[in-house]
């Protein structure tokens, strides 16, 4: 197994184009274009991203034993990620969003957390099995997981003792989590890639260089740290250099997913052996492609397809 993806599995409802500048009156009816049942969260915009460029991946968290549950577990399946580490649980739905994509592609959310909330470290030991093979772990999202913050520390300690080559890797949500929780869980990190507003909370710093600054005192000396910057790409740090790397223009249909299609891809890179430079401009190459149809994963293209593009791009300078 190349990566597991821990942490949030979501049944995104998306609905778009949706006009929320002014919103519809009260008991007014609005017409969509489309109305979709897809998959959310870290564990299934990256994992499914990673498996459609070519890794085998395993999704491992909790689901709610619903219709939703099940129609997520599904559609993991469909897209080659394992489902071994996806639990069923009675206590809780499955943590589900309302996602409305306004006409300009930009999106908000209506979250209900669900089995989110009962991910704690019972629910992250139970996966170490499936943890140990692989080459990388993600963790997600850092802010959304209230039950396994405190204890992650320890566990990413007890975790590294059982797999010593195991790297791990811990993604965001805005707003994030606080500082006092994250520096602790920080030693403990081969990559951390939040993006600019989240650096910004999290350090107080504006400036790219700034925030990975502030990162880099907690952090590993060869640990890996990304800024996403939006539409002016991402500031990658390796520990003895780093990189600004410009985004890739593209016509905007819907963002949801690309900062996670972003994430699964610079690991990808990164499992590939790609150097530094190289995974992030393969990962500005997917996440520019997610934003090109509706849905978090449903724009990413194959590993071949996705390479070529960025190869023609280093060509033609």
């Amino acid at each position: 197994m190349d990566a597991a993806l821990f942490g949030l599995i979501v049944a995104d409802v998306i609905g778009e184009p949706v006009e929320l500048r002014p919103p519809p009156a009260p008991g007014g009816l609005c017409l969509l274009r489309s109305i979709t049942l897809t998959t959310g969260g870290n564990v299934c915009n990256a994992g499914v991203a990673m498996a459609k460029l070519g890794l085998h991946v395993a999704a491992t968290g909790l689901v709610g034993n619903d219709v939703l549950g099940s129609a997520v577990v599904e559609r993991l399946k469909q897209q080659g990620v394992n489902t071994s580490g996806v639990f069923a649980t009675e206590s809780a739905q499955t943590s589900a969003t309302l996602v409305a994509v306004e006409p300009d592609g930009e999106r908000c959310f209506f979250h209900t957390p669900g089995a989110t909330k009962l991910l704690d470290a019972a629910a992250f030991r139970r996966c170490f099995p499936i943890f140990k093979p692989c080459k990388w772990v993600q963790i997600g999202y850092f802010g959304l997981l209230p039950a396994l913050t405190q204890s992650l520390p320890a566990l990413l300690k007890e975790l590294r003792s059982i797999a010593p080559h195991l790297k791990i890797a811990l993604d965001t949500v805005n707003p994030p989590g606080t500082w006092e929780q994250l520096e602790p869980i920080l030693p403990h990190l081969d990559l951390f890639a939040p993006s600019r507003t989240e650096a910004a909370a999290l350090t107080g710093e504006t400036d790219p260089a700034a925030m990975v600054a502030a990162l880099r005192k907690h952090m590993p000396a060869r640990s890996i740290i990304g800024i996403k910057l939006d539409a002016q790409g991402c500031f990658l740090d390796g520990g003895s250099a780093s990189v600004l790397i410009p985004a890739y223009p593209i016509k905007v249909v819907d963002t949801t997913g690309a900062g996670d299609t972003w994430f699964g891809a610079l690991l990808t890179g990164l499992i590939k052996g790609m150097p530094l430079e190289q995974a992030g401009r393969f990962a500005n190459r997917a996440a520019a492609d997610c934003c090109t149809a509706l849905g978090a994963s449903t724009g990413v293209q194959s590993f071949e397809s996705t390479l070529s593009r960025i190869c023609d791009d280093a060509n033609s300078r």
